[in-house]
């Protein structure tokens, strides 16, 4: 077959889950069938600034298209219309202005959609909220499929998306919790469907790479990988972890890895070590107590799946289904509602280490049947068939 993949931005330096996630599946669904990408010129997801040149260039032996974005988003036009058609009554025409404003605002990547339908007999796009999905599903419907990637935030009720998740001939859904909350808020159960989960694609361990001499952390430390944001719990972890550090007195750090967007406090036990390789992912991983996920807002978290292909425990925020059930489906973790329970089992697992190590293991089980690659392949075959 011929499948195109539809999404906001591509690329190597693109570190987005849900990016990964599509260059990942376009990479191995690219080995039986011809694949191509269409995609913004942007890397950045706050403003959609263009960076790639315009025109078609091969990543990972796959045609990526770029197209520019004609306009910024305006961030505190975003914000007003999000307050509005968050919380206000409202009108179909301020939630499309919504979209727009939300972005990548590309009508050029859209007519490249619309152009390109004949060629193709699959669209796959990705991430329901982006103005490329909702307006480029309904040029090529009877062809599309969506990656919605939806999570627990206001933007799943809005009217415009309800009828978006009605619209494709099939969704690919990457949790059971989205299949469930998309379902729940669209009523589009007779949409032909599938969970595949997401493989993964780690280096291999490097004897060579210790993280904690190179970054010289000297305590056992609990690890964070991802964007440092606000909507990803920081501000809470950094509250929680401060107020557990004084409480208890604990001999550990607590590690920030990734891209910060907001400020990180300056405190002797919160280590920040900025963006780091994969390689070094890896090692961190490996020599890590736990991995702490805070997200309340999660899709997949592919970051848990791999602390648990290392054989790391995972302590993960309550609040947000998708990492709940991933918690509970493998074994491979514990969850907390507020300050009380985070504590209690962040010091469960420090104190208890074989307990810890089990968790590890179960996790690692887990993942080793449900993410491999030929099974997530498999899952998205089936769905390509009943869609023919």
């Amino acid at each position: 077959m011929k499948l195109a993949f539809v999404i906001q931005r591509y690329g190597l330096e693109v570190s987005g889950g849900a990016e990964l996630h599509c260059r990942w599946l376009a990479e191995r669904l690219s080995r039986r069938h011809h694949v191509e990408v269409f995609a913004t010129r942007a890397l950045d997801y706050l403003e959609w600034r263009n960076h790639y040149p315009e025109g078609t260039e091969v990543v990972g032996g796959i045609p990526v298209h770029r197209h520019t974005v004609r306009r910024t988003r305006n961030a505190r036009k975003f914000a007003s219309l999000s307050t509005i058609c968050f919380h206000e009554t409202h009108s179909r025409k301020e939630e499309e202005a919504w979209v727009r404003e939300n972005g990548p605002y590309s009508p050029a990547l859209v007519r490249a959609v619309a152009r390109s339908r004949d060629r193709f007999d699959r669209f796959l796009f990705y991430c329901y909220r982006y103005y490329q999905s909702y307006h480029g599903i309904p040029a090529v419907p009877d062809k599309a499929l969506l990656v919605p990637t939806a999570e627990e935030d206001p933007a799943i009720q809005l009217t415009v998306f309800k009828e978006l998740f009605r619209a494709p001939r099939g969704i690919v859904y990457l949790t059971p919790e989205e299949q469930a909350l998309v379902q729940g808020a669209s009523g589009n159960q007779a949409v032909p469907s599938v969970v595949i989960g997401s493989g993964l694609d780690l280096p291999p361990a490097d004897g060579s790479v210790d993280f904690a001499a190179r970054y010289g952390l000297t305590r056992p430390f609990i690890l964070y990988v991802g964007r440092i944001d606000k909507n990803k719990g920081c501000v809470t972890l950094f509250a929680y972890f401060r107020k557990f550090v004084e409480e208890t007195g604990a001999d550990v750090d607590l590690v920030l890895a990734g891209s910060a967007v907001i400020p990180i406090p300056d405190h002797s036990r919160i280590r920040y070590v900025g963006r780091i390789s994969e390689e070094e992912k890896v090692a961190a991983l490996r020599q890590c107590r736990l991995l702490v996920m805070p997200s309340p807002y999660e899709s997949l978290s592919i970051v848990t799946l791999e602390a648990w292909k290392l054989g790391a425990p995972v302590l993960a925020n309550a609040r947000c289904q998708v990492l709940m059930g991933q918690c509970l489906r493998s074994d491979g973790g514990l969850f907390y509602h507020g300050y009380a329970e985070f504590a209690e089992g962040l010091q469960l697992l420090l104190d208890r280490p074989q307990l810890a190590a089990s968790l590890g293991r179960q996790g690692q089980s887990w993942v080793d049947n449900e993410c491999a690659w030929e099974t997530v392949e498999s899952r998205v075959e089936d769905l390509l068939a009943r869609t023919g």
